[in-house]
């Protein structure tokens, strides 16, 4: 149903909303998507499990489930919430789509799918779409309106100091982008660069607190500007953030290793949390005696 209230959008912003997905990474970005886009209502749930208990404590508008998470999978967790009523929208995002199973149960009601890798718009064009075609009023159970509850936004680690300005450098739209909400919506102030060329011109016309920098990149790589910045005596700490680290590199010329490094793929948390202790903004518990140039975060598996 098409809705042609003006308001329509700004209501949406205040629906609640349940993310469930065993990733991380994964959950903790698309939480930052809707945070930075306006929406207020927003939990997140570590697997399928976790979202059931969920929708049994609390109403909510709209769930957004992966497919393949342990205890319990989206589709079954899909398929207990139909077997009570429970007849709210669901979106399903996952690397695989269970096509054929979704064929054999069509009662599963799933209202949109979304295959990963997607980009941030693609996302909330799908949350807008399935919103709107609910027509605002999804049902909780069969007969029963949610009450919309307090406004609540999930805490995320890193959000001390909205004054820091951060620039990141990826030539990778969908990576740069992830990373720049995820610190975003921590309150820092983040600009993109598309590639180590335009990140060195950002450079010398405006004043950064870090820099943020993957290392293959056409025109200029994340060595190259680190090194570009060591000639032209510029001092701001950097986060090498990059699929292969040039350890190589960083054992033959060790005044060009950066502040901290973060080997792909890699949570949000973790980028939170090195930017954090790099620029102080972090929790007092995460201090240790190690110096930032020693940091060197988990990969996450």
């Amino acid at each position: 149903m098409n809705n042609s209230n003006p308001n329509f959008g700004e209501q949406n912003r205040e629906l609640r909303i349940l993310v469930a997905d065993d990733d991380l990474f994964m959950r903790d970005l698309i939480l930052g998507i809707l945070v930075h886009s306006g929406y207020k209502n927003i939990d997140g749930a570590g697997d399928g499990a976790d979202a059931w208990e969920a929708l049994h404590e609390a109403c909510y508008y709209l769930v957004i489930t992966d497919y393949e998470m342990p205890k319990l999978t989206g589709l079954e967790l899909i398929r207990k919430m139909r077997s009570e009523d429970m007849l709210q929208p669901v979106i399903l995002v996952s690397g695989t789509m269970p096509a054929e199973e979704l064929e054999r149960h069509p009662g599963l009601l799933v209202d949109a799918m979304l295959a990963k890798p997607f980009t941030a718009a693609e996302f909330l064009a799908a949350v807008d779409k399935v919103l709107r075609n609910t027509g605002n009023i999804p049902m909780a159970k069969s007969g029963q309106i949610p009450q919309v509850g307090p406004l609540v936004i999930s805490p995320i680690p890193g959000h001390k100091n909205s004054s820091c300005r951060i620039l990141v450098v990826d030539d990778d739209h969908d990576l740069r982008q992830l990373s720049v909400d995820a610190l975003t919506s921590s309150g820092y102030s983040v600009e993109g660069a598309t590639d180590g060329a335009a990140g060195w011109e950002a450079l010398q016309t405006c004043d950064y607190d870090l820099v943020i920098t993957d290392n293959h990149m056409p025109k200029m790589t994340g060595l190259e500007m680190i090194e570009k910045l060591h000639s032209a005596r510029i001092r701001i700490p950097v986060i090498m953030a990059t699929g292969i680290l040039p350890l190589d590199e960083f054992a033959r010329k060790p005044w060009l290793k950066p502040d901290a490094t973060l080997e792909r793929p890699f949570t949000s948390e973790h980028l939170l949390a090195a930017v954090g202790k790099i620029l102080g903004t972090g929790d007092d518990d995460d201090d240790d005696d190690e110096g930032p140039s020693e940091t060197l975060l988990p990969k996450y598996l």
